[in-house]
């Protein structure tokens, strides 16, 4: 039965999972329907349950996710909840989150990139979505948030093939020559470098197979036998000269390992110190410098990946296949990529331009 407050508004109160609620209305008929329309919203989930954290919820959520995700995905997704979230709203029940709670949130982020936000927006979004999915709450209040507008990302810096002379050229009697000529001669990902083992190389084909890759979680580097997605997962052809290159590169890391005590045979093409996996920094930080000798300091590891591509590009290879050697999940990824024009490509216009008139 409602019952009349001091503040002249109506109460009435229902026991909801063992705990006592209270509605308010400025009228009896009022306070009754705001009860009434709890419940019914609340009843159509099955297995709603308003005591139940964001921060517990999250921790089911994680675990379903970590069977289905690799393990990189999985250490950016927790790093995300951990920085961003679950300080901000992790103690704030799943039944009490509405716009404004979200809306808070995202306000904190005031200054990180626009990447980072709209990023922390769809982690938050599967998190609450997958709550509906189950039937714990009615509605996901992230479909209501409005996504920071994109700011513009500069391209990515790449290097001419005289440039890629030159890189290669200076570090030609270093340990590190026949990593970096693998990675500009193919684009394959860090990661794909660092998780490539003798096995994956058919030197008879002259192909590479990709299949697993080298991650940092934490601060140490380990072996995972997935790739960043299905269509990473691929076999690439590599050329003589880089074929030539990585025979030599065996004798070394062969000779290396029969000198070093406690070996671990991974059967890696670019080991650590040990024997096991190279930590992925290391590389990037090895890269910067070899870089910076060229007059390049921006260029990074990733920068090798589209350099061959753009190359690729500049020199009329075909999309689809470019698609496929980078292991691109879909042709309009590479397209969207690689849409920009390179100083080269205007030149080429020009010429072809003035050959027709």
């Amino acid at each position: 039965m409602a019952k009349k407050r001091a503040d002249g508004r109506y109460q009435v109160s229902k026991t909801i999972n063992g705990k006592r609620k209270f509605f308010y209305g400025t009228t009896r008929k009022a306070a009754i329907e705001a009860m009434e329309k709890y419940i019914n919203t609340n009843q159509s989930c099955a297995n709603f349950d308003d005591t139940i954290s964001l921060n517990t919820w999250v921790n089911i959520w994680l675990q379903l996710k970590e069977k289905t995700i690799t393990p990189a995905t999985y250490q950016s997704y927790t790093g995300i909840i951990n920085r961003y979230i679950r300080d901000k709203i992790g103690g704030v029940k799943l039944a009490e989150i509405k716009p404004n709670t979200l809306r808070y949130v995202f306000e904190s982020m005031d200054g990180l990139s626009s990447r980072t936000i709209s990023y922390t927006m769809t982690i938050l979004g599967s998190i609450l979505e997958q709550a509906v999915k189950d039937d714990i709450i009615p509605k996901n209040y992230m479909k209501n948030i409005d996504r920071p507008k994109q700011v513009k990302v500069r391209h990515m810096v790449t290097l001419s093939a005289d440039e890629v002379k030159d890189f290669l050229s200076n570090i030609s009697n270093t340990e590190h020559h026949a990593l970096f000529k693998l990675a500009f001669a193919t684009g394959m990902r860090r990661s794909e470098l660092l998780g490539l083992r003798w096995s994956d190389i058919d030197f008879k084909k002259s192909t590479i197979s990709i299949s697993q890759t080298a991650l940092k979680i934490g601060s140490t580097a380990v072996i995972s036998n997935t790739t960043k997605t299905t269509s990473s997962k691929r076999i690439i052809a590599i050329d003589t000269e880089t074929l030539q290159e990585l025979m030599k590169h065996k004798i070394v890391i062969d000779k290396r390992r029969i000198k070093t005590m406690n070996w671990i045979n991974n059967n890696l093409v670019f080991p650590g110190i040990k024997g096991g996996p190279r930590c992925p920094d290391e590389v990037s930080k090895i890269c910067k410098k070899y870089a910076s000798l060229i007059g390049k300091p921006s260029f990074t590891m990733h920068g090798t990946r589209h350099t061959h591509a753009t190359l690729l590009i500049e020199n009329g290879a075909n999309m689809k296949a470019i698609q496929e050697r980078l292991g691109h999940a879909s042709f309009q990824e590479t397209m969207d990529t690689y849409s920009h024009v390179t100083p080269k490509m205007k030149d080429d216009i020009v010429e072809r331009i003035s050959k027709i008139f």
